[in-house]
């Protein structure tokens, strides 16, 4: 699998592009680790989402984009983990996981969550 199926979160222009969006549907970020096997597998959970379902997500390698994951962790007041993935809504943090709570799953239940309160 590849990450076509992500939209790029690694620049303040894509952090601006995922707040905007937020405001018209719940998007989700996804704070991912090139170090970590739990990453591994939340990344094949992503992956799996993206294929199934209609919605933007955004991608952060931590190792790539460090300082962009924290301010993301200060602006939104969740702690930086990874991996991670938060469902904004109306550019707040309506739902977040880490590590091994980062499930197709458990991210379709939260996002099907947001859509439902916010109709």
């Amino acid at each position: 699998m590849s990450d076509d199926c992500f939209r790029s979160l690694s620049s303040h222009a894509d952090w601006a592009d995922a707040r905007s969006r937020s405001e018209e549907q719940p998007v989700l970020l996804y704070k991912h680790s090139s170090a970590c096997p739990v990453s591994g597998n939340a990344d094949t959970e992503m992956q799996q989402l993206a294929e199934e379902e209609d919605l933007p997500i955004y991608k952060l390698v931590v190792q790539e984009s460090r300082a962009l994951s924290d301010e993301i962790a200060d602006t939104l007041g969740v702690r930086h983990e990874t991996p991670q993935a938060i469902v904004l809504d109306q550019q707040e943090p309506a739902f977040d996981a880490s590590h091994f709570d980062v499930t197709a799953e458990t991210l379709r239940e939260a996002l099907h969550s947001a859509t439902v309160s916010a109709e």
